[in-house]
Protein backbone atom coordinates (compact mmCIF):
# COMPACT_ATOMS: atom_id res chain seq x y z
CA UNK A 1 0.00 0.00 0.00
CA UNK A 2 1.28 3.27 -1.03
CA UNK A 3 0.52 6.73 1.28
CA UNK A 4 -1.59 7.96 -2.06
CA UNK A 5 -3.92 4.59 -1.74
CA UNK A 6 -3.97 4.73 1.78
CA UNK A 7 -5.81 8.23 1.76
CA UNK A 8 -8.21 6.66 -0.14
CA UNK A 9 -8.89 4.12 1.73
CA UNK A 10 -11.93 4.81 4.26
CA UNK A 11 -10.76 2.59 7.44
CA UNK A 12 -9.78 5.46 10.53
CA UNK A 13 -6.87 3.17 11.73
CA UNK A 14 -4.13 0.98 10.37
CA UNK A 15 -2.46 -2.15 11.17
CA UNK A 16 1.05 -1.71 12.32
CA UNK A 17 1.74 -3.87 9.28
CA UNK A 18 0.07 -1.51 7.07
CA UNK A 19 1.70 1.55 8.77
CA UNK A 20 5.16 0.13 8.68
CA UNK A 21 5.12 -1.23 5.18
CA UNK A 22 4.44 2.53 3.85
CA UNK A 23 6.97 4.03 6.36
CA UNK A 24 9.73 1.22 4.51
CA UNK A 25 10.75 -0.15 8.37
CA UNK A 26 10.40 -3.42 9.92
CA UNK A 27 7.18 -4.28 11.82
CA UNK A 28 9.08 -4.56 15.41
CA UNK A 29 10.80 -1.33 14.64
CA UNK A 30 7.13 0.36 14.79
CA UNK A 31 6.07 -1.44 17.66
CA UNK A 32 8.97 -0.28 19.66
CA UNK A 33 8.58 3.28 18.62
CA UNK A 34 4.88 3.43 19.81
CA UNK A 35 5.68 1.29 22.85
CA UNK A 36 7.94 4.01 23.51
CA UNK A 37 5.66 6.89 22.56
CA UNK A 38 7.88 7.69 20.24
CA UNK A 39 5.20 8.08 17.31
CA UNK A 40 2.44 10.65 17.71
CA UNK A 41 -0.08 9.25 15.14
CA UNK A 42 -0.63 6.05 17.76
CA UNK A 43 -0.19 4.60 20.78
CA UNK A 44 0.36 1.12 22.45
CA UNK A 45 -0.89 -0.42 25.65
CA UNK A 46 0.28 -3.83 27.48
CA UNK A 47 -2.19 -6.00 28.47
CA UNK A 48 -1.50 -9.83 28.23
CA UNK A 49 -0.22 -8.81 25.35
CA UNK A 50 0.41 -5.20 23.32
CA UNK A 51 -2.18 -3.72 21.63
CA UNK A 52 -1.45 -1.13 19.39
CA UNK A 53 -3.84 1.83 17.54
CA UNK A 54 -2.66 3.65 14.60
CA UNK A 55 -4.35 6.94 13.45
CA UNK A 56 -4.67 7.00 9.41
CA UNK A 57 -5.44 10.40 9.59
CA UNK A 58 -2.67 11.42 12.13
CA UNK A 59 -0.60 8.72 10.35
CA UNK A 60 -1.02 10.46 6.92
CA UNK A 61 -0.09 13.86 8.56
CA UNK A 62 3.17 12.92 9.98
CA UNK A 63 3.96 11.40 6.80
CA UNK A 64 3.54 14.45 4.76
CA UNK A 65 5.72 16.45 7.42
CA UNK A 66 2.91 17.50 9.07
CA UNK A 67 2.27 17.33 13.18
CA UNK A 68 0.60 14.65 14.01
Amino acid sequence: MTLNQLEQKKSTKLTVDEAAAIMQIHPQTLRIGLQRGQFDFGTAIQRKRWVYWISTERFIKYMKGGIA
